[in-house]
């Protein structure tokens, strides 16, 4: 069994979703999303961009960019601070996802235009969390 399906989970669910500010352009907060997440399906409701998926490899590009700078304690910190049972959530910088680069943001207010916020369920949220660093 490969890494990334040890950690699959039937009730692993994963929701990615942002608001647009009114000055802001709906495809450059669409491509923020895009650039962190590939193959995101992005929906636009009430002024919020969203999407949900179940597959733990879609965080692979945020898992590799956070090992690669060694934040992965500061992402770790973060997940067990924003824990409640069997959920957790951490905040990605949007204008830096803009570029393809993962900043995570410890309060909304380091996001200028607001954060893009990842919620992760998961009965085992311990393994989950533990994912980021193997």
């Amino acid at each position: 069994m490969n890494n990334e399906n040890k950690y699959n989970n039937k009730d692993l669910e994963i929701i990615v979703q942002t608001y647009v500010n009114p000055s802001e352009d709906l495809e450059k907060v669409t491509s923020a999303i895009r650039n962190i997440f590939p193959d995101a399906k992005v929906i636009l409701k009430d002024s919020k961009i969203q999407f949900s998926t179940k597959k733990l490899e879609d965080l692979k590009k945020i898992k590799d960019q956070i090992r690669s700078r060694s934040t992965i304690s500061v992402l770790k910190k973060v997940l067990y601070n924003n824990q409640h049972m069997n959920i957790t959530w951490f905040l990605l910088n949007k204008q830096a996802s803009f570029s393809g680069v993962v900043v995570i943001v410890e309060e909304e207010d380091e996001s200028p235009l607001g954060p893009i916020k990842i919620t992760i369920k998961n009965q085992d949220i311990e393994e989950t969390i533990n994912w980021f660093e193997h």
